[in-house]
């Protein structure tokens, strides 16, 4: 017969697999979302008939965010310390960015505006990302 210390780790160690499970539910359901509304930005807006293809850009990128915060609730399990959990969301939001982009490059056209912005949010990435790397050792 287990004892009652072993009941409650055990079940501590289940509502703990429930809720990792549930995060990573939560953030397929995100990324499939930002996806969804990057392909398809007038779904839930109309978009007027006069926007340009870098206007039209700008309006993939903010869905990148939903992809960037699916990723995080994906990937993310280390909860060791407030840097590592900061620079690991501004990394995945940046990547869903830089992927929303990306498509708008695809599906709108090539602009050079456009270059600089994926410049900065390249180097955003990289910067977060290894301190993320640091941070995370």
């Amino acid at each position: 017969m287990m004892s009652k210390s072993h009941l409650k780790i055990e079940a501590n160690f289940i509502s703990l697999l429930a809720m990792n499970l549930s995060l990573k539910i939560s953030g397929v359901v995100l990324l499939i979302a930002g996806f969804i509304l990057t392909i398809k930005p007038d779904l839930l807006t109309k978009i007027a008939a006069s926007v340009d293809g870098y206007q039209m850009i700008e309006k993939r990128v903010k869905w990148g965010i939903l992809i960037g915060l699916g990723i995080f609730l994906i990937f993310y399990h280390n909860g060791n310390s407030w840097k590592s959990l900061v620079a690991a969301l501004v990394t995945a939001l940046t990547f869903g960015i830089i992927i929303a982009r990306l498509a708008g490059f695809v599906l709108d056209g090539f602009f050079v505006r456009q270059i600089w912005w994926l410049l900065i949010e390249l180097a955003v990435f990289i910067i977060f990302g290894f301190l993320y790397w640091k941070y995370k050792l």
